[in-house]
């Protein structure tokens, strides 16, 4: 069974534990949704709509990526 991180929730107040990793498919799945929610908020911004939510989630996925990169054991 692999450990899980969880991710940091608002209130929580713990950080993640270190050496915090990410098995190579699902950080896929993270970039992959990252810039499918970027592609979104530019396709947004372009037809003048407001988009401080996606904005919000874009940084949030950001930061999550963040603490991944580079992948444990990527070459």
């Amino acid at each position: 069974m692999n450990n899980v991180t969880p991710i940091k929730r608002k209130g929580n107040g713990t950080p993640p534990p270190a050496g915090a990793h990410i098995d190579s498919a699902s950080y896929a799945l993270l970039v992959e949704t990252l810039i499918g929610f970027l592609e979104l908020r530019i396709k947004e911004g372009d037809a003048g709509r407001n988009c401080d939510e996606l904005e919000r989630l874009n940084r949030q996925l950001e930061r999550l990526a963040e603490r991944f990169t580079p992948l444990k054991g990527a070459a």
